[in-house]
């Protein structure tokens, strides 16, 4: 029954790493911000609460001291991480990581040195040291007012309020009492520490849902969001933008006869032709191949093609490539800024299809 128990912490876990990091988006994008600091800690907080439950199967299945020892100390850093993640939140001093690491690596070296059931005990006083320090500094601004923020902090205070029952049950009962067994024992245990992985997993996919991401420069996410900004701009004076996507149909083979940089720097050339040929344009790009141009549509887009044509061709010599790849143009017109997400989404995730959104 125990093995049981300890297997829906597993799955417990999984889904938790698995929400966070799925929130959080491609690695490929380079996403930086407080939402990346929020799966970087929480994730790797629950990436440790699936180690401390494999490592509960294997003692279980006769591991012996080994297994219990990073059960415990895996157990205490995933609390300490939710801790230490929401000090980075509130902009305070990172000193978390170094407190929880040094809890983690000492909670492992007493496990050798202490009978076990001392060492679960000590492993529990860290347990509700972190739980408390958790949950004050998730009920701090700014996290407190986001919404997730109440979910974690219930959470933390049953999880630590368990544990510090559990700790005076201990001392006044003993841990081999009748009341333990039907209160606090290791499967009552395990079934609560499942349910708080829960818990803190759909808290933290719901705050991460509205912190910002601040993508680092020259990454399509950092792209994306310029040219979301660029639109918001244009559509507060106009009805709407105009939108032109170029690709270069060549660029597989260019890049597999020379070299990625030497694609990468035929895409580089191409945002700055249409920067050159569309004054008062953004461009950038927010696909893998793809470059947006946002413009007003005061040009015809006859005019804007063989613009774009003319000064990416006077760029070749420039990059020391002898042949003018050709140019494939969409044009469109969007009213909000949703439009250009999902016409920017339809490009993410289809990079050569032809099928968009309407617009």
């Amino acid at each position: 029954m125990v093995v049981l128990d300890l297997l829906a912490a597993i799955a417990a876990a999984s889904v938790a790493g698995a929400a966070l990091f799925l929130a959080h988006g491609r690695h490929g994008d380079d996403r930086g911000g407080p939402r990346a600091e929020l799966v970087r800690y929480m994730g790797v907080a629950a990436l440790a609460a699936l180690a401390c439950s494999v490592a509960n199967v294997i003692e279980v299945a006769g591991g012996g001291t080994f297994a219990a020892a990073v059960g415990n100390a895996t157990n205490v850093v995933t609390v300490g991480l939710a801790w230490a993640g929401a000090r980075r939140l509130n902009g305070h001093r990172a000193i978390g990581t170094a407190t929880t690491g040094a809890a983690g690596i000492l909670m492992l070296g007493v496990t050798f040195v202490v009978p076990l059931d001392e060492a679960t005990l000590l492993k529990t006083v860290g347990l509700v040291v972190f739980a408390v320090l958790a949950a004050v500094e998730f009920s701090r601004r700014p996290v407190r007012d986001l919404s997730g923020s109440r979910v974690l902090v219930g959470t933390l205070v049953v999880f630590g309020a368990f544990n510090l029952y559990r700790l005076v049950l201990s001392c006044l009962a003993g841990m081999s009492s009748a009341l333990w067994q039907h209160t606090a024992s290791t499967q009552i245990t395990t079934i609560l520490s499942a349910l708080a992985i829960v818990g803190m997993g759909y808290g933290s996919v719901r705050l991460g849902r509205q912190l910002d991401d601040d993508p680092s420069p020259g990454t399509r996410a950092h792209d994306r969001r310029n040219l979301r900004l660029a639109a918001d701009a244009v559509l507060g004076a106009l009805e709407r933008v105009h939108v032109t996507v170029i690709r270069i149909p060549e660029l597989d083979l260019i890049r597999a006869a020379h070299s990625s940089g030497r694609a990468d720097e035929m895409i580089t050339v191409l945002v700055d032709a249409a920067h050159e040929a569309l004054p008062g344009s953004s461009a950038g790009v927010p696909a893998r191949d793809t470059v947006f141009v946002l413009h007003t549509g005061s040009t015809h887009v006859t005019e804007v093609e063989a613009a774009v044509r003319r000064v990416f061709a006077g760029q070749m010599p420039l990059i020391d490539y002898s042949d003018t790849p050709d140019l494939s143009f969409e044009h469109h017109a969007v009213t909000d800024v949703h439009d250009l997400s999902l016409l920017m989404e339809s490009r993410r995730l289809r990079p050569g299809s032809g099928v968009v959104p309407r617009t």
